[in-house]
């Protein structure tokens, strides 16, 4: 907690002492972002969110200050985060990887990003897939919009310079728009040209933070310590939930047991081939159906967990060539690819490990003020953006003159005013005529 001289609370950081492991225990990307209070206190609230297998939300560390959503601000939150949560920079489990463990997912905010390149360099930082796809909606047409999103699912790259070639034909704004931003940072195919990046297992968007903000929004109406209060006490219960939620079970989660069936049962067909001297690359065909009966060719290194398509490194499960190896090469069963071939972060005991411990929570009322420190000054505080004004209308420079003027009016046809004034026009001259006043056109204006 940080004051000022005045002795007015600025900054809150809040983050449990587990939070550090608890990072183990997730896919390794993490969401941040801010929203604004809403009380007459006001301030910003930044999140660090997390997700579980079960794509269930954890916020590992929050903040209130009465910074905007600026570099100060972001600085000040980032610093923090990384002294409690030093695992955030581990070295990368992937032998190939050059990024530390975990990847950033931001919406672009400029504040934010200069702020991760001071306190994480050696982090990955992708961008909000569906931010990008909104400004091309806004600025250059629903119809290239669906393009985007196509351009930051595909994990091939003959569709991906197919795509951008139609984007650069049919809209050369949104084509270059979409090229200025770093493909590593938001598009899937460009794990497939740098293997150096770090995974995303399938995050792309921030969506993680928008529901995170949705999930703590009653916080945001009150003061800062009912705020912090209310946070806290839905974590703790959140955690409490899921304790008695994954007891008992072991295995692999629903979801991803659900994929993985379908993968194996898909990769049946397949034919495997060891491809290269090094032992460590074999080659996948799989029909692909058809009159034609057309077979695809994707090499496969079991060793690093890659893949051709793209699938399997892009979430940590075995896409179906993955699957072929395991099935037809090694004479694995199921349950054998589940057990030693699946990420540990869908195992029921990871997802124990993640929830086993909780924080004490601390009853307000057996606490007493400090007599010192002082609410934050809301009033003292500019909200972001550009004020509102009061717009003042001045007259026309041909209001005295009105047959100078460029508006023609395409109702009468008369210069110096338009369609929409001349009915109010002709309801003044009706009017002043039945009172007995003379007027003239300018002297309406």
């Amino acid at each position: 907690m940080e004051s000022g001289s005045d002795h007015r609370i600025q900054r809150v950081f809040v983050c449990p002492s587990f939070a550090n492991d608890v990072l183990m225990c997730v896919r390794p990307v993490i969401s941040i972002d801010g929203a604004h209070m809403r009380s007459e206190w006001k301030g910003t609230l930044y999140l660090a969110t997390v997700k579980s297998a079960e794509d269930e939300l954890y916020p590992v560390a929050f903040a209130i200050t009465v910074d905007g959503e600026d570099f100060q601000g972001w600085l000040w939150f980032l610093q923090h985060l990384k002294a409690s949560a030093p695992n955030l920079i581990a070295e990368h489990f992937r032998r190939e990887c050059s990024y530390r463990l975990f990847t950033f997912m931001s919406d672009r905010c400029k504040g934010l990003n200069t702020a991760l390149g001071h306190v994480f360099p050696a982090n990955h930082n992708c961008f909000c897939a569906v931010h990008i796809r909104r400004n091309v909606e806004s600025n250059h047409g629903k119809k290239f919009a669906s393009t985007v999103t196509a351009l930051s699912q595909t994990t091939s790259l003959p569709e991906k310079r197919a795509l951008l070639t139609q984007l650069q034909q049919k809209s050369p704004g949104a084509y270059k728009y979409a090229t200025d931003i770093d493909a590593n940072r938001w598009m899937d195919s460009a794990w497939l040209e740098d293997e150096k990046l770090p995974p995303r297992y399938g995050f792309r968007n921030s969506n993680i933070s928008e529901s995170a903000n949705n999930m703590v929004g009653d916080a945001r109406n009150g003061n800062w310590l009912d705020a912090i209060d209310c946070i806290l006490r839905k974590m703790s219960l959140r955690i409490t939930e899921s304790q008695s939620k994954y007891e008992g079970k072991d295995g692999v989660v629903g979801s991803i047991l659900g994929l993985a069936t379908e993968r194996w049962e898909k990769c049946v067909g397949c034919r495997v081939y060891t491809s290269g001297n090094d032992g460590e690359t074999y080659s996948v065909y799989q029909k692909l159906g058809g009159e034609l009966e057309e077979e695809s060719l994707l090499k496969v290194r079991p060793v690093d967990c890659v893949c051709d398509c793209g699938k399997w490194q892009a979430i940590g499960v075995p896409c179906v060539h993955g699957m072929a190896y395991f099935r037809h090469q090694m004479k694995w069963r199921l349950e054998d690819v589940l057990d030693q071939a699946v990420d540990e972060y869908y195992k029921y005991r990871t997802q124990r490990e993640l929830y086993r411990r909780n924080f004490v929570h601390v009853w307000r009322h057996l606490l007493e003020p400090d007599m010192m420190t002082l609410p934050p000054d809301g009033a003292a505080r500019r909200m972001p953006g550009r004020p509102k004004t009061v717009r003042l209308r001045k007259n026309s420079r041909y209001a005295h003159e009105p047959e100078k003027s460029p508006t023609i009016c395409s109702r009468c046809h008369q210069p110096g005013h338009n369609v929409r004034t001349c009915v109010r026009r002709e309801a003044v001259k009706k009017r002043n005529a039945g009172n007995g006043t003379a007027t003239t056109t300018h002297s309406v204006l």
